[in-house]
């Protein structure tokens, strides 16, 4: 009797190890906020320190657009040097800037469905409107604990992902 990697198997497998993988980010990212808040700036600044670097090699090989890549590669190097300089400062910058970028996404995406609700949406339109604004409303007027908290919603549903990925590979073992 052979044992076979079959495709149906292998997809199996790749359920299993993503549940998993999803499952210990998740309890990572709820026990230790903070710190994986951390990584994620460091992480976040290695990437715009080597893209930019990058970016300004790139104009010694191909100058079109040169002035572009320069520029954007210089950023790309300062913001990474910044970052990293001070990665638990720039995570908790980069935290309450996201939520202050995600609440005006979600007021614009509320004020856009409810005047979709007033063009005849129906009332979907008018409730996803209303909740979509008042999260952007709360993100807006309490970007720092509203972050905090979106981290964990995030890290709940990393875990029920990999929970429920878990649960569907060994079941359709």
């Amino acid at each position: 009797m052979t044992t076979e990697a079959t495709p149906d198997r292998l997809v199996n497998y790749a359920f299993l190890l993503g549940g998993v993988t999803a499952l210990i980010f998740g309890v990572i990212l709820l026990v230790r906020q903070d710190e994986a808040i951390g990584i994620v700036a460091l992480l976040l600044g290695l990437w715009w320190l080597v893209q930019g670097a990058f970016l300004v090699f790139s104009v010694f090989i191909d100058n079109t657009d040169g002035w572009w890549k320069l520029l954007i590669g210089l950023i790309g190097v300062t913001a990474g040097i910044i970052v990293l300089a001070n990665p638990v400062q720039a995570g908790e910058f980069l935290g309450t800037a996201l939520a202050v970028v995600l609440g005006v996404l979600g007021v614009l995406a509320g004020i856009i469905s409810i005047i979709g609700g007033i063009r005849g949406g129906g009332l979907g339109a008018w409730v996803f409107g209303l909740v979509s604004g008042g999260i952007g409303v709360l993100l807006l007027v309490y970007p720092q604990g509203s972050f905090t908290t979106l981290v964990t919603i995030l890290a709940l549903i990393l875990i029920a992902q990999g929970l429920a990925s878990i649960v569907l590979a060994i079941a359709a073992k």
